[in-house]
């Protein structure tokens, strides 16, 4: 859900992974393009999304809600704040639904903190606790626009057996596994067209949301972002983009490894600033520019808290996370 116009997917980039999809059939197997998010091994949970993420994890699963703590609820949303909403995204054009915090847990943010998309960012200041509003986030302000430069025709034999159009190809591109939809197949020709867009960009959608919970933000705890690899130092990630990584995650406390991306030899990919991971990944990884390898050392509060994580991170556990950011897209 919320992803905003790919950053890095540029002409060039698509050109040179169509030149290594020409050389072989992709590294990945095609999936059906579906309406739906998988639960990866740091999402905080399984949605109905318009995004795919990694394949299913076993390990750091929790709530979606934020963790607003303590006091009293603000009389109106201001900058600086923890909010929690409730919503539902619905395309402008046809009514669909298309995501829904429904039996899934609160969308958390900090106000004006970069977390969310613009649109959504600047649509709940003012409101109350209890208030409800439609959002309409288009443009600049929610998926971006269509650009015609990430299309690529390619040759039909390069693909995997059995691809249709709105079959959505996983495939090696310059910098990390890049994804793209078969729009058109020319039987005459022997083409296929690749569509690098995200699915809902150049699409209008409204966001219903209500306002649950609305506090003065926490302190930030002592979440620490140690660069141990530079990146380009120029590309960073927004709200809304989706990443690649590679990661390791241990316990602060004696250094057991709980999980790693690396010893399955398979990049996560994630959307940042959408509650689909631990609050420490959010506002840590978006420091990070391409490229960039870094220690995050994240504490309980922005990590599982309380809850913990199953048999493999205790509650109140401080975590070490080795990241590396492969890919903004």
């Amino acid at each position: 859900m919320l992803s905003r116009r790919p950053i890095l997917a540029t002409s060039a980039i698509v050109a040179a992974a169509c030149r290594l999809l020409q050389s072989g059939a992709p590294s990945i197997p095609s999936q059906s393009f579906v309406a739906a998010r998988q639960v990866s091994a740091i999402s905080l949970g399984s949605r109905q999304g318009i995004s795919l993420a990694g394949p299913a994890g076993t390990y750091l699963r929790r709530s979606v809600a934020a963790q607003a703590r303590g006091g009293a609820d603000a009389a109106k949303v201001e900058t600086g704040m923890m909010v929690e909403v409730e919503f539902k995204l619905t395309a402008d054009e046809t009514g669909e639904l298309l995501d829904s915090s429904e039996g899934k847990g609160l969308l958390g943010f900090i106000v004006g903190g970069g977390e969310v998309l613009p649109g959504l960012d600047a649509g709940v200041i003012g409101m109350e606790v209890g208030d409800s509003k439609d959002i309409k986030l288009s443009g600049a302000e929610g998926f971006g626009e269509r650009d015609d430069e990430k299309f690529a025709e390619i040759p039909m034999e390069k693909l995997p057996e059995g691809v249709v159009p709105g079959t959505q190809l996983q495939l090696q591109g310059p910098q990390g596994p890049m994804r793209a939809v078969v729009t058109k197949m020319n039987v005459e020709e022997k083409t296929a067209t690749l569509d690098f867009n995200h699915p809902m960009a150049g699409k209008a959608v409204t966001m219903t949301v209500t306002v649950k919970t609305a506090k003065e933000a926490p302190p930030p705890g002592e979440l620490i972002v140690e660069t141990v690899t530079p990146g380009d130092g120029k590309t960073y990630p927004k709200a809304g983009d989706t990443l690649t990584m590679h990661y390791t995650g241990t316990l602060a406390s004696d250094g057991t490894k709980f999980d790693s991306s690396r010893d399955r030899d398979q990049p996560f990919s994630f959307q940042i600033g959408v509650g689909q991971v631990i609050r420490g990944w959010d506002q840590g990884v978006i420091k990070m520019s391409l490229g960039e390898r870094a220690t995050l050392k994240i504490p309980s509060d922005l990590g599982y808290g309380d809850r913990g994580a199953g048999d493999v991170i205790p509650p109140g556990a401080d975590l070490v996370f080795d990241v590396e950011l492969l890919k903004i897209n």
